[in-house]
């Protein structure tokens, strides 16, 4: 209400003030202290199993930190400068970036295909998505013993399936190219299923409308499909590329089972070289280095997928 004031034959008027603001009353307050009591493990959780130990990492890469032997000892910025120069280490990421670049396409293109098959409403569709999916549920570890198994000379089932079309000799674990293409079938055969999952997921939630509407104005199931479907499973696609590229980048279990990093040190990753520092050559200290560059590489590709996404999402 505006209160009017006559000041010597002058009118004035004063606005009214503003309503005092109140504090959260005691319902607020309760829901703010549920709300962390709920939250509470969680945090708890990313505290002990992730702040504490990347902090205890970083510091043990600023000492020369033995797994045996005499106690650490400060050393500074040495390690990442010994990372630097250390051509195994430089050797091991080009090859981890070419695994990745390889089996990236191959998740995408080859998920995209089954989650159209497995989309489509026809009578079967469930056995072939659990048949994709059911991989998934099997240790990297079991899965690399599977094909191991399965690709020994003369008496595996792979060698004697090609016998029969008069192929035989096939070197698939001791020739370097055979050997990163027999992991890549492997880890297609493991991870596929979920992106044939995530992919579909995406899918079904397009509206049938969008495409009906297009399918109306004339457009083809693959145009459909590229200027369609393509577009709205953007974030459907940029988590199964940030998903294969971080599982890419942490490749170790297929490749030291099934590799040893041979033939010739052609398979050593990332991964495999930071293990091989750490409990072969007894360095904690200088592998806990090479982890925080991994860790960096890894946020920055990740930082880069999603601002490319966010971009492309705001442009759109």
């Amino acid at each position: 209400m505006t209160t009017t004031v006559l000041v010597r034959g002058a009118e004035t008027r004063i606005a009214p003030s503003a309503p005092r603001r109140r504090g959260p009353g005691p319902l607020e307050r309760a829901r703010a202290r549920a709300g962390m009591v709920l939250v509470a493990p969680a945090v708890l959780l990313v505290l002990v199993f992730f702040i504490a130990p990347t902090l205890l990492m970083f510091w043990m890469s600023l000492n020369n930190w033995p797994l045996l032997g005499a106690a650490q000892r400060f050393v500074g910025g040495q390690n990442y400068a010994e990372a630097v120069s250390d051509t195994s280490f430089g050797e091991s990421l080009l090859f981890t970036l070419k695994y990745t670049l390889l089996i990236t396409p191959i998740q995408l293109v080859l998920g995209y295909a089954l989650a159209v098959l497995v989309r489509s409403r026809f009578r079967g569709v469930a056995f072939f998505r659990t048949s994709f999916f059911l991989p998934v549920v099997i240790g990297f570890a079991s899965g690399a013993y599977i094909f191991l198994i399965l690709v020994q000379p003369e008496s595996g089932l792979f060698d004697r399936l090609l016998a029969l079309v008069g192929v035989q000799g096939t070197p698939w674990l001791t020739d370097p190219d055979f050997a990163l293409a027999t992991v890549i079938l492997m880890i297609t055969w493991k991870t596929l299923g979920t992106t044939v999952i995530l992919l579909m997921v995406g899918m079904q939630a397009v509206p049938d409308e969008v495409g009906e509407a297009a399918r109306m104005d004339g457009a083809s199931w693959l145009q459909r499909e590229i200027f369609v479907t393509l577009p709205l499973l953007r974030s459907s696609i940029a988590l199964v590329l940030i998903l294969t590229l971080t599982g890419s980048f942490l490749a170790f279990d297929q490749f030291f089972v099934m590799t040893h990093g041979g033939p010739n040190q052609s398979t050593v990753t990332v991964v495999m070289w930071i293990y091989t520092s750490a409990f072969v050559r007894y360095r904690l200290g200088y592998s806990a280095a090479l982890s925080i560059v991994l860790l960096f590489l890894l946020t920055a590709f990740s930082i880069i997928q999603i601002r490319a996404l966010r971009e492309r999402t705001e442009s759109a």
